[in-house]
């Protein structure tokens, strides 16, 4: 509650001088600070509002303003084709396909408050569990996920109608990594 100036301010900025063509958001009550301050895009529910089952989508369509939804990126596919034969009219799905599956549930995580006081649900995630620890003599990556690449099910994925985006997780990556891993997606998906 203590934000919600400071993201009316932001949101009023970049109303007129970016203009997005969408909001991600977690929290519901950025739809009706988005129509306060003007904001004219799309509205689209981030994974950290943990859209997982159809249900879940039943409930986001009844906010008429959001226009997708983005998966949380545990779900198999047979899991993806099960929410996009429930996805309800005037609402579509992103999918990620490539990027760091976190330890916590998509992105659900304060490890990274915690050890490096940033935050990953703002995006700023320091990846503890990544790094090495020891243990009664065992060094090694004990929480380490491996990464999510989705690579020939991209055209699974694409082939479902409902599914409008799929998402690359280029946070922390250089140029060079987001342009050739967009370059491979793309003879993927095409």
């Amino acid at each position: 509650p203590d934000e919600l100036d400071a993201a009316g301010r932001l949101l009023e900025q970049l109303s007129v001088w970016v203009k997005p063509d969408a909001l991600i958001i977690a929290d519901l009550a950025l739809i009706s600070l988005a129509q306060q301050t003007g904001f004219e895009g799309e509205i689209h529910l981030s994974t950290l509002a943990n859209v997982s089952f159809p249900a879940a989508l039943k409930a986001a369509s009844r906010f008429s303003q959001i226009t997708r939804v983005v998966l949380p990126r545990e779900l198999s596919v047979d899991e993806i084709k099960a929410m996009a034969a429930e996805c309800p009219p005037g609402l579509t799905l992103e999918v990620f396909v490539h990027g760091a599956l976190c330890y916590g549930v998509s992105g659900r995580c304060y490890w990274s408050s915690f050890l490096g006081g940033k935050s990953g649900l703002r995006g700023r995630c320091v990846q503890p569990c990544r790094r090495i620890y020891e243990q009664k003599g065992d060094r090694r990556r004990f929480f380490s996920c491996n990464d999510l690449w989705t690579d020939v099910l991209t055209k699974v994925l694409v082939n479902i109608p409902q599914i409008s985006g799929i998402k690359i997780e280029g946070r922390k990556k250089g140029p060079h990594y987001v342009y050739y891993t967009v370059s491979g997606y793309r003879l993927f998906r095409d």
